[in-house]
């Protein structure tokens, strides 16, 4: 005999609610069934309660599904304040008060974090599963992109948002994907007129990459291929002893150079992959009409999407990690000290 289903108006979020969905409606309402939840908000360690800055109490099982069930759906926060029995303004805090909390947080995950997921001992675990699937070099360990989120025009300072190429306001981040297909590294934002070349710049990733992306062994005096990691991008980001990118010629490409950009190409579509799991998991991202650049926190829920997607990677592995036979690290593992 099949459980009643719970009345879903005004109803409060608490352990007793959750536990009388069923997988299918949590996950729906969600994006994460019951015990997937309480093990999020333990790995990230919310504080519980969690007191906004005008007394608004929350637990910490409240709080985050309240952020998944905004992020989940284009919904206003009236829809929202019908279904979980909270008022406009106490959702609005919460939403907000917890997305910059786990910004502050965990954002150090979304840098290059040698002690997690770019560990050297990982980044040769990457070049092995990228090489191991048929990319030619055997030290690539990255994918990196600039995808751009629409926003609504500015009132002001429009020429700061506003790209020619897409024609739409918005914003940039810089994303690097690895095989196991968690997002390793995510910079931004920045304005959406920049092209990909200036953001690799002022994101100062090189720099970074010549100083830790360094293959264990070597020494100063190995070449370049022999010396650093690399990653591979189109053909934006040109050369460099940590970027590889297509062959580019003025006449026809040789035959290898053909074959070594099909074989290429095969693997860079990864990182696109990995923005539109992004869009596809929490579609308040994709709602333009929400995301004010000097009135929201786009930039903010972004992030927290960014890594809210990783810890649902960890729990259950994506495409990208099942096709390159890589799988991500533990909830606990990911979300480290």
């Amino acid at each position: 005999m099949q459980r009643p289903r719970p009345e879903i108006n005004g109803q409060k979020i608490t352990h007793e609610y959750l536990e009388s969905l069923f997988e299918e409606e949590c996950e729906w309402a969600f994006r994460f069934i019951q015990h997937e939840v309480a093990a999020i908000i333990k790995a990230m360690d919310i504080p519980d309660p969690f007191i906004t800055r005008d007394g608004h109490r929350f637990s910490s099982l409240e709080a985050f599904c309240l952020l998944c069930a905004r992020l989940r759906m284009g919904e206003d926060q009236y829809s929202l304040s019908t279904k979980y029995g909270r008022s406009q303004a106490a959702i609005s805090q919460i939403t907000n008060e917890l997305a910059v909390w786990m910004e502050w947080r965990w954002e150090h995950l979304l840098g290059w974090d040698e002690d997690g997921i770019m560990h050297p001992n990982r980044l040769l675990e990457y070049a092995a599963a990228f090489h191991g699937f048929g990319v030619p070099s055997a030290t690539i360990i990255a994918l990196i992109d600039v995808t751009i989120r629409a926003t609504c025009r500015p009132s002001f300072l429009q020429e700061l948002a506003y790209t020619g190429y897409k024609k739409v306001h918005g914003m940039k981040f810089q994303a690097l994907t690895v095989p196991n297909g968690l997002v390793a590294h995510l910079a931004g934002p920045y304005r959406a007129p920049q092209n990909d070349m200036g953001i690799y710049a002022e994101s100062k990733l090189e720099q970074m990459m010549l100083e830790k992306a360094i293959q264990p062994g070597s020494s100063p005096e190995d070449p370049p291929e022999r010396r650093y990691f690399q990653i591979y991008g189109d053909s934006a980001y040109g050369l460099s002893p940590v970027m590889i990118s297509p062959y580019m010629a003025i006449g026809e490409l040789t035959p290898a150079q053909k074959e070594w950009n099909k074989a290429m190409g095969q693997v860079r579509i990864s990182v696109e992959h990995s923005f539109g799991l992004v869009s596809q998991q929490w579609p308040f991202m994709n709602c333009v009409q929400k995301q004010k650049i000097w009135g929201t926190r786009c930039g903010t829920f972004y992030k927290v999407a960014v890594l809210l997607t990783n810890a649902k990677s960890c729990l259950r592995p994506n495409q990208t990690a099942v096709r390159y036979n890589c799988m991500p690290p533990s909830l606990e593992e990911y979300f480290h000290h």
